[in-house]
C-alpha cells in the first residue's frame, strides 16, 4: 500500500515537473501558447519507455497530417467553426484508421491556434511545431529514468516456480491415495494470480528496454504457462485414479525427483531419459487382470504422457534459448 502511494506521488510530481519545464522552455524561446506545450508533456508521459516513444511517433505523424488538413480547410472555407468541424471530421477518421486516437485532442488543440491567429503563415506553423517538439520531447526525457525491475521479476519467477514445485510434490502423494475428496484446484488459482503478476512485470520490463524486440522473461513465462496447463491435465488425471496400481509408486517417486530438480536452468534432459526408461519398464509389466486396475493403469499411462509433455516444454525452451544466445554472439 505504501509503495503504491509513493509511486502515485512520484508520478504526479514527475508529470507536474515535466509540464512546468515545458512551459518555461517555451516561454524562454518566446513561443506563443506556451501552456499548450505543458499539456502535450502531460499527455506524452506513459507508463513505459516503449509506450512513450510509440505515442510520440504517432503524434508526430498526426501533427503533419492535422496541419495539412487544417491549412487546406481554413484557406478554402475560412477560420470558422464549420471549417474546424470539417477538419475534425477528416482528422478523427484518419486517426481511427491509423490508430492515432491518442493524438486527436492534443494536436487539435494546436490547430485551434491557427483559428485564434486567423492565419496559416509558416512562422505560426513553426511555432506550433516547436511547441510540439518541446512538449513531447520533455515527456520522453522525463521518462528516461524508467528501467526494467529485475529484482521484482526474479521474485516473481521464484514464487511461480516454488508454487509449481509444491504442486508436483503434492501430486506425488495424492497419486498414491484412493480418497481424493480434499484434493482441490486451489493451488492452480494461486498459479494464475502469480502468472498474471509475473507477465505484467515482464511486459513492463520489456517495454523499458527499447533495443530488444523479445524479452527472455516473456518467453520463459509463456513456457511456464504451457507447463501449468499440462500440469492441470495431470491433476485431473490423478482425480480419475480410483484404485492405486502398484506402478503408481514409481511415478510418485519420479514426481518428487522432478520437484527436487525443478530449476530455471535445468534442461531436464536426464529426466526425459529416465522417464523413457520408466515407459519401457511399464510396457514389460503383465497386463492387468481386473477392470478397475486396467482403468487406473490407462489413466496412469495418460498421466505419464502429460508428464513427458511437461518436461519436453522445458527442454525445448532451454534448447531454443541457448541457440538464440549463440546466434546473437555470432552476430
Amino acid at each position: 500500500m505504501k509503495n503504491s502511494i509513493k509511486k502515485n506521488l512520484f508520478n504526479a510530481g514527475k508529470i507536474s515537473a515535466g509540464c512546468v519545464i515545458s512551459i518555461i522552455i517555451c516561454t524562454l524561446l518566446n513561443l506563443k501558447y506556451s501552456m499548450s506545450a505543458g499539456l502535450l508533456t502531460v499527455l506524452s508521459i506513459q507508463d513505459t519507455k516503449r509506450e512513450t516513444l510509440n505515442t510520440a511517433l504517432k503524434r508526430l505523424y498526426a501533427f503533419f497530417c492535422a496541419f495539412t488538413i487544417s491549412i487546406i480547410c481554413f484557406n478554402l472555407l475560412g477560420y470558422t467553426a464549420l471549417s474546424f468541424g470539417i477538419y475534425l471530421f477528416i482528422f478523427v477518421n484518419i486517426c481511427i484508421i491509423f490508430d492515432w486516437k491518442s493524438a486527436t485532442v492534443p494536436i487539435s488543440v494546436l490547430v485551434t491556434h491557427l483559428i485564434s491567429e486567423q492565419n496559416t503563415e509558416i512562422l505560426l506553423i513553426a511555432n506550433e511545431f516547436m511547441l510540439f517538439l518541446v512538449g513531447v520531447g520533455t515527456g520522453m526525457i522525463i521518462n528516461l529514468h524508467l528501467k526494467n525491475n529485475e529484482k521484482k521479476m526474479a521474485e516473481c519467477r521464484i514464487k511461480l516456480d516454488n508454487e509449481i514445485k509444491n504442486i508436483l510434490e503434492r501430486m506425488s502423494g495424492r497419486i498414491l491415495t484412493d480418497d481424493k475428496s480434499d484434493y482441490n484446484a486451489e493451488c492452480f488459482r494461486r498459479i494464475d494470480s502469480l502468472m498474471f503478476e509475473a507477465q505484467k512485470t515482464a511486459r513492463e520490463n520489456r517495454d523499458n528496454i527499447l533495443r530488444y524486440d523479445k524479452h527472455y522473461d516473456i518467453q520463459y513465462l509463456k513456457m511456464r504457462k504451457k507447463q501449468c496447463i499440462t500440469l492441470y491435465e495431470m491433476y485431473k488425471s490423478v482425480l480419475q485414479i480410483n484404485t492405486v496400481p502398484e506402478q503408481a509408486k514409481i511415478i510418485s517417486d519420479f514426481l518428487l525427483k522432478i520437484s527436487a530438480e525443478y530449476d530455471e536452468k535445468n534442461d531436464v534432459k536426464n529426466l526425459i531419459q529416465e522417464l523413457s526408461v520408466i515407459f519401457n519398464k511399464m510396457k514389460e509389466q503383465p497386463m492387468p487382470k481386473e477392470r478397475s486396475e486396467f482403468e487406473s493403469r490407462a489413466v496412469l499411462y495418460f498421466f505419464m504422457i502429460q508428464m513427458r509433455k511437461f518436461l519436453l516444454l522445458k527442454y525445448k525452451f532451454i534448447t531454443e534459448t541457448n541457440l538464440n544466445i549463440v546466434r546473437n554472439q555470432k552476430i
